[in-house]
């Protein structure tokens, strides 16, 4: 039976990658997840996205955002 996972990215620093023309850290593209992480090909499991546009810092959470998480 394949699991089923969908990560969620809301913003900050866990969900960036280097650019590696300007080494600026810039937001990773989730759909591309199997080109970055192949490994995770090898498991028995369909890995969904959904990324919040625009991204927001975590000090800027609050409860209207929670309840749009929730939605998700």
């Amino acid at each position: 039976m394949e699991s089923n996972i969908l990560v969620i990215y809301t913003g900050g620093t866990i969900g960036m990658i280097q650019d590696p023309a300007t080494e600026a850290l810039t937001p990773f593209n989730f759909d591309a997840l199997y080109k970055h992480i192949p490994i995770l090909q090898n498991f028995n499991c369909r890995i969904d996205s959904y990324c919040f546009d625009p991204l927001i810092d975590s000090s800027n959470m609050n409860p209207s955002f929670w309840i749009k998480l929730a939605k998700v």
